[in-house]
């Protein structure tokens, strides 16, 4: 789960007993979240697609080396497409959905 305050970014999961992690300053630039559940309910690790060139450092915080196995992209405007699409079924989906 992610949004913003005031001026904080702030991700976590929706589970009131997990941390969530607030990281300041932010301005207003899209992230979106690819989240997953199967037939049985168990969780996947959640992908997040934020708006730019490259991963930066800066996006994250120390405190969110808890969530670091999470699948984390980038793209032009912080939107899926199919190349992300077809990245997360790769690396995250389909391994963690095989028998």
């Amino acid at each position: 789960m992610a949004g913003f305050g005031l001026d904080s970014l702030v991700v976590g999961s929706s589970d009131p007993r997990k941390k969530a992690f607030v990281k300041g300053s932010q301005s207003r630039t899209w992230t979106s979240f690819i989240e997953a559940v199967t037939a049985t309910g168990r969780l996947l690790k959640p992908g997040i697609i934020f708006k730019g060139k490259e991963l930066q450092q800066q996006w994250f915080i120390d405190e969110l080396k808890e969530v670091a196995d999470w699948y984390y992209i980038t793209s032009d405007n912080g939107w899926t497409d199919n190349h992300i699409a077809i990245e997360w079924l790769r690396e995250v989906y389909l391994p963690q959905t095989q028998p």
